[in-house]
């Protein structure tokens, strides 16, 4: 099934319904359905399909009904929730604090799954690279083609730019070409396959594809693992009705033992709030000051 962009696909749907109905009937049946947005961490059908235990269990808690999106690319989602096209979402760290400070959205982190096979809702960027490559620290980067994920991306751009600046290392210089993949699943393969001498991923991806049996440990190299960073939240937007944010919130909170796509199996919720993504904000103004130089 061919895959359409989820800023179209939601419009023409919000079309089809201005057409069909009066104003005041469709603000009464707008939350008859939940529309939940998820970033694009692998192929859309397999989160959606990885995501379904998560989500049925999500609908049982707050007795509604949700539709899952995968866009196209992580601002597609951040645009989503802008123009109220979505309720809740899943974010990367740094796309939730660019669609709140940057983009405006009206939104709260609320929380962070844990995942069962660290016990944790933090995360790691790692540089990964084939097994017999000559790389084994940053140095030896040098000259190389080098795989990033979405310009959104915590693990897949802020972090790894963060660490190359605190090396005093120029990506755009330093390396033979770079690209943005799109997916941390697609620069996973990319660098296994040796597309790309080197790449950056997410770290609960990486431990997935070995879950999931779709590489052996021995398949890539990991010769960099960042600091931690806190976990991808789960949005909430703050213009929603008082009764209905509450029953999200509270929602997300209850949910325990089920598996939702990249994290794997999530244990239980850990609650999230916006200064836990301070540490993100100081990635994304670093950045940015680079990026003025």
């Amino acid at each position: 099934m061919k895959l359409k962009s989820l800023a179209m696909v939601l419009f023409i749907c919000s079309m089809a319904f201005s057409l069909l109905a009066p104003m005041d009937a469709i603000f009464a049946e707008e939350y008859e359905v939940i529309r939940f947005g998820l970033i694009p961490s692998e192929d859309a059908d397999k989160l959606i399909a990885d995501s379904q235990p998560f989500i049925k269990a999500l609908e049982k808690s707050i007795g509604l009904p949700i539709k899952p999106y995968v866009a196209l690319d992580y601002s597609a989602v951040i645009e989503a929730l802008k123009s109220n096209q979505l309720e809740i979402a899943f974010l990367g760290p740094a796309s939730y604090v660019l669609a709140k400070d940057k983009v405006g959205c009206e939104i709260d982190a609320v929380a962070r799954g844990v995942m069962q096979k660290t016990g944790k809702s933090s995360y790691q960027m790692y540089l990964i690279t084939q097994p017999e490559s000559p790389i084994y620290d940053l140095r030896d980067l040098d000259g190389k083609t080098f795989a990033f994920v979405d310009p959104a991306s915590t693990s897949g751009n802020f972090m790894p730019r963060y660490v190359f600046s605190r090396n005093n290392i120029n990506p755009e210089k330093f390396f033979k070409s770079i690209y943005y993949s799109g997916t941390h699943q697609a620069s996973l393969i990319a660098v296994k396959e040796g597309k790309v001498d080197a790449g950056c991923i997410a770290s609960e991806v990486y431990d997935l594809a070995i879950e999931r049996g779709q590489m052996k440990e021995s398949d890539v190299r990991v010769f960099y693992r960042s600091q931690p960073i806190p976990g991808s939240p789960f949005v909430v937007r703050t213009n929603l009705p008082a009764d209905l944010q509450t029953k999200l919130r509270e929602g997300f909170k209850g949910l325990k033992s089920v598996r939702f796509g990249k994290l794997g199996v999530v244990n239980e919720m850990d609650p999230a709030t916006d200064a836990d993504y301070d540490i993100v904000r100081t990635l994304v103004k670093l950045k940015e000051k680079a990026k003025k130089k």
